[in-house]
């Protein structure tokens, strides 16, 4: 297995602008995600509307952004409610903005992208209540978006794959509607303390040098979790429920290179055990948040028409 030149160019350019996973100060990793990301365009001529609104959550209010292309139906369209990721700790609607579109005009579909609070301000499970809060919202009130109840999909990258997995769990579990799909792109499905993370393993073998390091996760769930025993919480490490069952098909998407590879193997595993119908794909030369780096790195453009060919199976789509 070799690094994708793309990803090494990606690599060197990190080492003299620094990144988000090796500053161990939410401001500045912040401040790093910021200065990486390109201005929102006033307007684009492939959406019908783009705007951003709040959903009510019981400690406040949950921002978003709506996207709507050009050319689906108006009242009843497939959706995707996208969670950016960030380790819980930053990541923005901003941040995600190209992918957000980019799934949207793939996928034919509206894209309702959520903006959960983030730690150490906001520690578990802040996130996951925005995170369920705003798929409830999105059922509730469908008719308000336009969508389709019976196709809302949820998805989202490391830790927003994590959300997206856990609200698929929650909705089982609350015998709410299901989504009708799960997207998880690189998903941290495992938060089992890294520094006690398995010889051999993608942890320990990718632990530096890759973009998210080992070090960078711990400092990340340290800020995120309250405890060391809210790490076998399933709704921090989903593979930790007692039961897969039941949960909504799903796309599982990792990187050669990523320290993450294990746990999301293992989750498609454990998914297809459990008798739900799951897909592994694996980039053999990625790191990760590859899928970020749109203008960068030429497979992830395929990884995200990939996810959402997924997608327009679940929706029934062409």
């Amino acid at each position: 297995m070799t690094l994708d030149p793309q990803c090494r160019a990606m690599l060197d350019a990190l080492e003299k602008s620094g990144s988000p996973f090796d500053t161990y100060d939410a401001a500045e990793a912040r401040k790093i995600v910021a200065m990486s990301t390109k201005s929102v365009p006033n307007s684009d001529s492939r959406f019908v509307i783009i705007e951003n609104g709040t959903f009510p959550e019981s400690e406040g209010l949950v921002d978003y952004r709506y996207y709507r292309p050009v050319g689906i139906c108006q009242d009843d369209s497939p959706c995707l409610i996208y969670y950016h990721g960030g380790g819980m700790v930053f990541g923005t609607l901003d941040s995600h903005d190209p992918i957000c579109r980019t799934a949207a005009i793939s996928a034919k579909c509206v894209v309702i992208s959520i903006n959960y609070r983030l730690a150490p301000e906001n520690k578990f499970p802040a996130a996951v209540d925005d995170a369920w809060a705003a798929f409830v919202a999105v059922n509730n009130e469908a008719k308000k978006f336009g969508v389709d109840p019976q196709r809302i999909a949820v998805g989202g990258d490391s830790a927003g794959g994590n959300l997206a997995a856990v609200v698929s769990l929650i909705a089982r579990d609350m015998k709410c509607p299901n989504p009708c799909f799960q997207w998880l792109i690189y998903p941290n499905t495992d938060m089992t303390h890294p520094g006690n993370a398995p010889a051999g393993g993608t942890i320990e073998r990718f632990a530096e040098g890759y973009f998210l390091t080992r070090k960078g996760l711990i400092w990340l769930q340290d800020l995120y979790l309250n405890s060391d025993e809210e790490r076998l919480d399933w709704r921090a490490s989903p593979i930790k429920v007692a039961k897969l069952a039941g949960v909504a098909p799903a796309l599982i998407q990792t990187a050669g290179f990523d320290p993450l590879k294990d746990e999301g193997i293992a989750y498609a595993v454990r998914l297809k055990e459990a008798g739900v119908k799951a897909e592994h794909i694996d980039y053999p030369g990625m790191i990760h948040g590859f899928i970020r780096a749109l203008n960068v790195i030429d497979i992830a453009q395929k990884a995200i028409y990939d996810g959402t060919a997924k997608l327009r199976d679940a929706f029934n789509l062409e």
